[in-house]
Parts: C-alpha cells; structure tokens; sequence
C-alpha cells in the first residue's frame, strides 16, 4: 500500500493548531521528528524547540483531506512554513520514526528505550554502560529503569515536553519513598505513562484512550516490558465517562491531555475517585483558567508545578 506523506516545517507555536486539525481531519498518522539527522547541534538528545517538523501520512486516495492540510498551512503562517509531499510505500511509513527514535533518560532512573534496541539497552547493562553516556551505575537506588516503547502512531514517545514532565515526577515522588498501588491514566496514548508507573511501582493501573491504534500501542508496549512481578493492567477504547473507571477507586489519577478536551469532560472528571491528580498538556495561556476550573469542581491545591517550553505539569491534591 502507498501513501501520501507531507512533511511540514513550522514553528513549534503552532504544532497544536495542526494536531486539532489532523486529529478533526482522522488521517492515517503523523508525528514529530525531534532528532533531525541534518540538523548540526551539539547536543545530539537536544530537542528542536522553536521550528519543528511534522510528518502527516494520507492515503493516495484522500486529496481533499490534502488540500484542507495545505490551504490551513497557508493561512496560518505562509512566510514560516514550508512543506513537501512524496509517496511513499507502506513499510517506508511503518520504519520512518525508528531513525530519530533512540534511548534516553528521564529523571534519575528512567530510560525510555525504543523496542527494536531492548537487546542492545539490556546488553549495556550487564556492562553498567549506558547509551550516550560515560558514566555507571552501582547503586541499587540509582539503577535504570527502562521503558521499552514501540511509539507507533500513538502519542506517547516520551519525547515531548508533557510525557517528560509527568514521568519526571513520578520518578521524584518515587525517590521520595512515594508510590501509588492504584493509578488510572487518562489519555494513555502509546501507555509509556503506564508502563513508568509499572516500573516505579504500582500494582493496578486502569488506562483509557479514545483512539483504537492507541489502545493496541499500549497494550502492545506493555506486553514488551518485564516488571518483575505480577501488575493489573486494563486498557480500554473510551472516553472519561467509562463506568468502571468511574466505579474504582484509585490512589492517582494522572491525565496528560489539553485544556481543550479536560475542560469539556471537567464533570466527569471530578467524578473520578481520586485523592489526587497529575496533570499535562496545560499550556501557559491556559494554566490560570484551568486552575480556576479545578477549583470550582475538584477543590483542592497545588503541591507542585514545573513549566517547560510553556507547558504544565500541575500535581494537585483534594480536599
């Protein structure tokens, strides 16, 4: 099968815009290339901030979903964006990511590692020698936890601002002997939050998505990893008024989605039980109306919040 790739260069501002549309639009995939081999940078883990570049797949057949992508780019920052399209075959899809895709760590312990290097990852550590790095590790405390992650099309490659700062958190909490035995994750995309929470700890974890490839990435990322002991874990294809994950109780709730979609379901959401939250996706623009709207329907506080590239991670607690 052939596809339509269409690979655009933008300024980072507006990747959101374009996922709204993407998303509304139901093409075949996309992502964001955050290693450009072309690019000359120092750090090679460094992530491109300002421009950025999307890879957005169409099947050959879809020329009005085509030009409904064009005609926004066009008016939205013609002199900022530039793009170009090629057909491509279907495996050339499937492989493109795994090119920009490489492991790399998140807080103290964590390593998100890409599931075609897990032998590789795994040999280093019989070595006490991790990727890109000179430095070993002989602490018990300090010994990696990798997170094997076949991203797919599913959002979740742990790249992105908003997965990195839950996951730093949770790791924080972790080495603050905190740990949480019953966590849902709302929004679980390719389930790499699941699975961090997995190896930090928790034994029942609940996840959702709306997005049936995201349900089978998770399921499947999941099923990649060994935790070392037997964990409950639940994905399902729905959205946050699902009944049974509104009938559970649970220790965390954590939900990296946007202001967009957790403003428009903020009244099941309060439904969930859940002495506390961990929120991303919240960008700047939106924190302050978001910390309004939590208050008005799940009083509580913030414990901790840490920004990134304009956007939040919001660790809130009930009252």
């Amino acid at each position: 099968m052939q596809y339509r790739e269409i690979k655009v260069t933008l300024p980072k501002s507006r990747t959101d815009e374009l996922y709204e549309v993407l998303d509304e639009l139901q093409v075949a995939g996309y992502y964001e290339v955050l290693f450009d081999g072309e690019a000359d940078r120092s750090d090679p883990e460094e992530i491109i901030s300002d421009i950025t570049t999307i890879r957005i797949y169409l099947h050959t057949d879809e020329l009005e979903k085509e030009l409904k992508i064009l005609i926004f780019l066009k008016l939205k920052e013609p002199e900022a964006v530039f793009w170009e399209i090629r057909e491509i075959e279907t495996r050339d899809y499937e492989e493109a990511y795994k090119e920009f895709y490489k492991p790399f760590p998140i807080g103290k312990r964590l390593w998100v590692v890409p599931v075609w290097e897990k032998e590789e990852f795994l040999n280093s550590l019989k070595t006490k020698q991790l990727p890109n790095s000179t430095e070993k590790s002989d602490s018990k405390d300090s010994f990696p936890l990798p997170l094997f992650i076949n991203p797919g099309v599913a959002f979740g490659t742990g790249h992105h601002e908003t997965t990195k700062l839950i996951l730093e958190r949770l790791d924080e909490l972790s080495d603050e002997g905190l740990s949480f035995a019953r966590v849902c994750d709302l929004g679980t995309g390719s389930g790499i939050l699941s699975v961090g929470l997995g190896k930090l700890g928790s034994q029942k974890i609940f996840a959702l998505d709306i997005d049936p490839n995201a349900v089978r990435a998770s399921w499947d990322n999941w099923q990649s990893n060994d935790f070392g002991r037997e964990i409950s874990f639940q994905v399902q294809e729905s959205g946050l008024d699902n009944p049974e994950l509104l009938s559970k109780e649970f220790d965390l709730a954590i939900a990296n989605i946007t202001f967009a979609v957790l403003s428009n379901n903020i009244q099941w959401l309060a439904k969930v039980k859940s002495p506390r939250y961990i929120f991303s996706g919240i960008i700047t623009e939106k924190k302050d109306a978001f910390l309004a709207l939590l208050q008005s329907h799940i009083p509580g506080s913030v414990v901790a919040q840490k920004e990134w590239n304009e956007w939040w991670m919001i660790d809130w607690i009930r009252v």
